[in-house]
């Protein structure tokens, strides 16, 4: 519950730390904005293209233009991977923010609330954690991250994960 409120939060609270860990030289209360706003549009079809109309509604009387194209480029480009090199800095920060927050720390709340919701074993999400398809997906995910720093932060985070599951597994396994 909550997920994407929460979700665009906490990338929000990653683009600030990235753009800090890059001595970035922008206005950062529109990369904020955009990261909170990503994924506004989520559950629909092309969700970044919706996320921008409703972000432009409901943003368009607090922001300058200026500040609500650099927003709305942010969210329609969140997940445009493929042309990762020719968007702005500010759009791969929250593309790599984006990435970082679904790995590490909250990996286990979303194995136990998963597992929980689908009538599963925590053995069978602790499979799947530790499997090779989740190895395959974290794979190809930190091939999409733009930054070395957000490669650092991702591989210090998954670190984070397979810690804390190999305890778990000796614990309860």
């Amino acid at each position: 519950p909550g997920w994407l409120y929460y979700h665009g939060r906490r990338t929000a609270k990653i683009a600030m730390w990235l753009c800090e860990e890059l001595d970035l030289n922008v206005d950062r209360d529109p990369v904020y904005a955009g990261a909170l706003f990503h994924d506004i549009g989520k559950g629909s079809e092309s969700h970044n293209e919706i996320g921008v109309a409703i972000t432009r509604e409901l943003l368009n009387d607090l922001c300058t233009s200026g500040e609500l194209d650099i927003i709305c480029d942010i969210v329609r480009n969140h997940n445009q991977r493929e042309h990762s090199s020719s968007w702005s800095v500010v759009v791969r920060i929250v593309q790599d923010a984006d990435l970082i927050d679904h790995v590490g720390p909250i990996v286990p709340w979303l194995a136990f609330y998963w597992s929980g919701t689908h009538n599963e074993t925590i053995h069978d999400h602790i499979r799947f954690v530790r499997g090779e398809e989740n190895e395959r997906y974290r794979k190809r995910m930190r091939e999409g991250l733009n930054l070395d720093v957000s490669r650092r932060i991702f591989d210090e985070r998954v670190d984070f994960e397979e810690q804390f599951f190999a305890q778990f597994h000796r614990v309860y396994m």
